[in-house]
């Protein structure tokens, strides 16, 4: 179940959880078939991103997906920033692949 960015949705896209705002109250309900005014109000409401039906399995492999990680943080091994996020993004990496 990918989380999509309320920008990205497009209509004919189904929820896999209902959305809430800050009180708990359900926007809209699991299930939902996502039309062009649901859209809008999602945005109109400050809601950042969804969760959809659908695959979530990468188009790469885990290892291809590491390698890449690698060569674009290769310049900033040394700054404990960097590293920092890299991490982040290696566990979300390796959470796509379970």
């Amino acid at each position: 179940m990918p989380k999509i960015p309320v920008e990205k949705l497009m209509p004919g896209v189904v929820l896999a959880k209902p959305v809430l705002n800050e009180a708990g109250m359900v926007l809209l309900a699991q299930g939902t078939e996502i039309k062009p005014a649901h859209i809008d109000r999602l945005i109109n409401m400050n809601v950042q991103a969804v969760y959809v039906e659908g695959d979530t399995t990468p188009d790469k492999p885990k290892e291809e997906m590491l390698a890449e990680l690698d060569a674009r943080f290769s310049k900033t091994v040394n700054e404990p920033h960097m590293l920092m996020i890299k991490q982040i993004f290696a566990s979300r990496i390796e959470e796509l692949y379970k």
